[in-house]
């Protein structure tokens, strides 16, 4: 039976997977007497768990990103727009336009977009208030189509609040802790350097106590190890198209 190394090139969330399975197969494989093997399964625990913390962290950045991403483009589109109609041939429709631009004067989009998070939040909240005032709604209304982009300013605004408040909660968690990748290293280090070449020896050595277990644990890091390459040969074959 060969026990493969899990390969380097596994993402970070594969590696928790993998550690997660073969610690859930050895809980049922009676092996709590090797004291060699309960330390190797605390170690992988405690890495797993903040490995698992760092992938949620870097996931919650990625949707904050873009969250940030679906307002700037609601707030383009919303100042573009206005901006088209001050070109209108109709002197009501070009007035109205007047009125809702001069709030931008406010609030210039270069401003908006370059803004850190917080202060962008803070800026859009007094823009969405400016733009609620009687006449400012009364010109919006002769505009076509820019009252539904202030409509989905707002609900751009609202999830980007959620997502913020959840990137906070979890930035709070791990601030100052290793990142994803560095902490995915020493997980892959650990199953390899300790798990896979103590297994190797006792399934030889003891089969009938490791022999379950070791298979189960190959049978784990291979799928996990075709996966991979699969993901790699489609790279690879997409490269040389490209080429």
């Amino acid at each position: 039976m060969k026990i493969e190394k899990l390969m380097h090139r596994s993402y970070n969330g594969e590696v928790a997977t993998v550690s997660e399975s073969i610690l859930k197969a050895s809980a049922t494989k009676g092996l709590s007497d090797d004291s060699f093997l309960s330390d190797v399964f605390q170690k992988m625990g405690n890495e797993e768990e903040k490995l698992s913390f760092a992938i949620r962290q870097d996931k919650t950045v990625s949707e904050l990103e873009t969250a940030d991403d679906n307002r700037d483009n609601q707030l383009r589109a919303l100042y573009n727009l206005s901006s088209g109609y001050l070109y209108h041939p109709n002197e009501t429709v070009s007035a109205a336009a007047h009125t809702v631009c001069s709030i931008f004067d406010k609030y210039p989009l270069s401003e908006l977009l370059r803004a850190n998070y917080a202060q962008e939040s803070a800026l859009i909240e007094s823009l969405l208030k400016d733009l609620e005032a009687d006449d400012v709604k009364a010109a919006i209304a002769l505009l076509t189509g820019v009252a539904e982009i202030i409509a989905t300013i707002r609900t751009a605004q609202d999830a980007f609040t959620s997502t913020f408040v959840a990137y906070s909660e979890e930035k709070a968690k791990h601030n100052g802790k290793d990142t994803a990748t560095k902490l995915k290293s020493a997980l892959l280090k650990l199953i390899n350097n300790e798990l896979v070449i103590y297994l190797r020896a006792m399934a030889i050595a003891a089969p009938d106590t490791y022999g379950d277990f070791a298979a189960a644990t190959a049978q784990i890091i291979a799928d996990n190890n075709d996966k991979v390459r699969k993901r790699m040969m489609k790279k690879n074959n997409v490269s040389t198209e490209e080429n």
